[in-house]
Parts: C-alpha cells; sequence; structure tokens
C-alpha cells in the first residue's frame, strides 16, 4: 500500500454554537488542513496522485473558501447575518481613511465547495457551513470533499486531518471511516 499525504495552511475564525467555554467567542487559528491519499498500484508515472492535482482540486479551494475569512454553522448564519453584514460594512469602510476607498473584495470562492459556501457580508468573507464548525467536523467534510473531487478508483482517500493550532502545541482532529 503506498500513501501520500499533501496540505495547506489557512488562517480563519470560526464560532462554536453553544460551546460553554471560551469558543462561544469569535476566535482564529493557523489551521493546517491534510489529506492523506492511498493505493495498491502507482499510476502510469510513479504517483498514487500527482500532488499539484491534489492541491488544485481540493486544498486550494479549501484555502479560497477560509482564509480570512470567518468559518459558521448554517444556523449561527441565520440568526446573524443582518448584523454581520451591518459589522463587514463598518470594518471596510475603515479602508477609505487609509486608501481613500473601499478597495477590492478577497478572494473566494463563487459557488458551492462540497457542503459549503461563501458569502460577501458588508465586504468580508464568511464561509457557511451545513454544521458548526468544530475541528472534528471541518477533518470529515475535508475527508468527504477529497473523496468526491478526486474521483480516482485506483485511490481510496485514507484520512482527513485538520490542526486546529500550531502553537504551542499541536491539537489535531482526524476523521478515518471505519472500514
Amino acid at each position: 500500500m503506498f500513501t501520500v499525504t499533501n496540505g495547506i495552511f489557512c488562517h480563519f475564525a470560526h464560532h462554536i454554537r453553544g460551546h460553554a467555554g471560551p469558543c462561544i467567542s469569535l476566535h482564529g487559528h493557523t489551521w493546517q488542513f491534510e489529506i492523506t491519499l492511498q493505493a495498491e498500484e502507482l499510476d502510469k508515472q510513479g504517483f498514487v496522485v500527482d500532488f499539484d492535482i491534489l492541491h488544485e482540486r481540493v486544498l486550494q479551494p479549501c484555502h479560497d473558501l477560509l482564509d480570512h475569512g470567518l468559518a459558521i454553522g448554517s444556523e449561527t448564519w441565520d440568526e446573524t447575518h443582518e448584523l454581520l453584514e451591518k459589522l463587514g460594512e463598518v470594518l471596510v469602510e475603515s479602508r477609505r481613511e487609509f486608501t481613500g476607498d473601499l478597495g477590492e473584495r478577497q478572494a473566494g470562492l463563487d459557488g458551492e465547495l462540497g457542503t459549503a459556501h461563501n458569502r460577501w457580508l458588508g465586504g468580508i468573507k464568511v464561509a457557511v457551513f451545513p454544521f458548526i464548525p468544530t475541528s472534528e467536523r471541518l477533518a470529515k467534510w475535508l475527508f468527504e470533499l477529497t473523496d468526491a473531487m478526486l474521483q480516482e478508483p485506483r485511490v481510496q482517500v485514507h484520512s482527513a486531518r485538520v490542526y486546529e493550532t500550531m502553537h504551542p502545541s499541536e491539537l489535531i482532529a482526524e476523521y478515518r471511516p471505519s472500514r
């Protein structure tokens, strides 16, 4: 069995709806999304999957969806999008003081990525998921997204890891289906 692992870093904030501790507040992390693929046989070029393909089809779209954004669940979205719109307008308006205009909308995704999508509220990027975006749920989402995006019968997704905090110690959530 051959395995390969590839990952990407993202900086984004999230909110854990109903959390009994400090994660009820909006807070951010430097995240790493990591995917491990496996195959019994290599392709004609000697790869499980070319790292560039995994990066282009899965990791870069995840980065585009999340980097420098806010990840929230759909229930939180339903309850807060009007307030976030006003907050976004105020935050983006602050550019005018320094640059003289509102600048350009930051990069993101148009359309769906798996079950998530971007919304721009007053100019700030929000990633909306159909679940509360904990590390564990994001790891499962990443696994399922990778499986759907690759569609390579010879290759299986072994695991998807989400590193929530890179400093001072690693806190890792991993999803691997039972087989």
